[in-house]
């Protein structure tokens, strides 16, 4: 009876030795959300139908960078983040890109033209959202967004 009390408790002890172990595999999990540091544009800037928008964006993580997307899309309707155009003349753009090599520091540079027409329609003017997204290789996302302003040439 003592023997197989003594290897029920080693089969425990190894157990929860396994187990002891896998909880120092967790701390090793990347939880960390990537940095972004918007250059350009910057927050109300006015943009003109036919004008280029420059984007300048600082990315950085503390494992490494897998992707980006920036979206620019109408914010006249008091929405939070809605990603669909409904009324005549919004503007929707949308470009993502991956970041080869996924280093830990990354800097893009886009150059993106605001249309003169959307769908046949002229331009909507006024206030739309600039947001730019970066996902770390773990799948952590960071995001921000700004407001630009757009307005017809005169």
């Amino acid at each position: 009876m003592k023997k197989q009390i003594l290897i029920y408790a080693s089969i425990l002890a190894g157990t929860f030795g396994i187990q002891s172990c896998s909880s120092d595999d967790d701390a090793s999990v990347d939880t960390q959300k990537p940095v972004i540091v918007l250059n350009e544009p910057t927050n109300e800037q006015v943009f003109h139908a036919g004008e280029e928008i420059h984007v300048d964006a600082d990315f950085s993580d503390n494992v490494g960078l897998a992707s980006y997307k920036i979206e620019i899309h109408s914010a006249g309707d008091g929405h939070t983040h809605d990603k669909n155009a409904n009324a005549e003349g919004e503007w929707f753009y949308t470009d993502t890109n991956s970041i080869e090599g996924n280093p830990k520091n990354y800097t893009a540079h886009k150059n993106i033209l605001v249309p003169h027409t959307v769908n046949g329609a002229e331009i909507a003017e006024g206030h739309y959202h600039l947001g730019i997204f970066s996902v770390d290789t773990s799948g952590n996302e960071q995001q921000l967004f700004i407001e630009i302003e757009i307005h017809h040439e005169h």
